[in-house]
């Protein structure tokens, strides 16, 4: 049947103009399937275009091929089972590159006697995903360092909290201000400040595993996340720290140097909830900052 049906629209629509026109214009992907095998027995131009296939890739092909997670295809076949067609459900396909193309996808079945096809179409929607995912990037990601913004912190903080929890384990909260920001500002300039904040985190991000966050908090005030770090290890890190940022950061304008305070709190000792522990970490870096600076602090 698979083989009649392909010849069946391919003729069709190579000999009736109007729908080569509507082959060749219509801005969404179609593509007619035998029932019985799930076989490509017709695509429109539209398809193989985003896919980056030719009708030789598709037609006869197992659509199965085209889905970058099975499980989609599968609640996509479930739901239509359920509810005899598919509307707007989104998906997503797999290029001949490699590449992944976002979705839209409808199912039906074909309304043709004495043969079983369904008709898949789908709208792509990748620009829209890819806006939304800048846009979740921005939001969770500071634009000048890079580091994960509060708000990325608070849901990485809360779910080390919950796994400490579980395995009755430590977690450490650095928080990490820079002493002498604001000279650098006053004296080499904004970009050179920037700079600073750029390649501090830079540096942050060297004292630590790749498991751990450092986030920025806002200014020149930054954040780490240590799992599974006792006080030793974590004032190790905390030191560590401090001996990055006490490095000269060189520019074409000049050199900028400053010093980091550093104040660390621990659950469950110190705090048990975000705002307990950011509160004990910082008044931890205060008491530094106000006896000695360029040292780490614990609460």
């Amino acid at each position: 049947m698979t083989e009649f049906n392909i010849t069946s629209f391919e003729n069709l629509f190579r000999d009736d103009e109007r729908l080569k026109i509507f082959n060749d214009t219509v801005p969404a992907g179609i593509l007619v399937l035998s029932l019985e095998d799930g076989k490509v027995v017709f695509s429109n131009q539209f398809f193989r275009d985003t896919l980056g296939g030719d009708g030789d890739q598709v037609l006869g092909a197992s659509w199965e091929d085209f889905f970058v997670n099975p499980d989609e295809r599968q609640e996509l076949m479930v739901k239509f089972a359920v509810e005899d067609e598919v509307r707007n459900f989104e998906l997503r396909l797999r290029r001949t590159d490699g590449g992944v193309v976002w979705g839209l996808a409808s199912l039906s079945s074909i309304p043709i006697k004495d043969e079983e096809l369904l008709l898949f179409a789908f709208v792509d929607i990748t620009p829209l995903k890819e806006a939304e995912e800048e846009i979740r990037n921005l939001a969770n990601h500071d634009p000048l360092t890079a580091l994960p913004t509060r708000r990325l912190f608070s849901d990485n903080l809360n779910r080390a909290l919950a796994r400490a929890s579980r395995s009755e384990t430590e977690v450490a909260l650095l928080f990490v201000d820079l002493d002498g920001f604001k000279a650098v500002n006053d004296t080499l300039g904004h970009d050179v400040g920037d700079g600073v904040l750029t390649q501090s985190a830079k540096r942050l991000l060297e004292c630590v595993r790749e498991t751990d966050t450092v986030a920025r908090l806002g200014g020149d005030e930054f954040v780490i996340i240590l799992e599974r770090q006792d006080v030793s290890r974590a004032q190790t890190v905390g030191e560590r720290v401090v001996n990055n940022l006490s490095k000269p950061f060189v520019f074409q304008e000049g050199t900028a140097t400053i010093g980091a305070s550093v104040g660390i709190a621990f659950y469950p000792q110190n705090g048990r909830t975000e705002n307990e522990l950011i509160n004990a970490a910082d008044k931890a870096m205060y008491e530094v900052k106000k006896a000695t600076k360029g040292a780490v602090g614990l609460a």
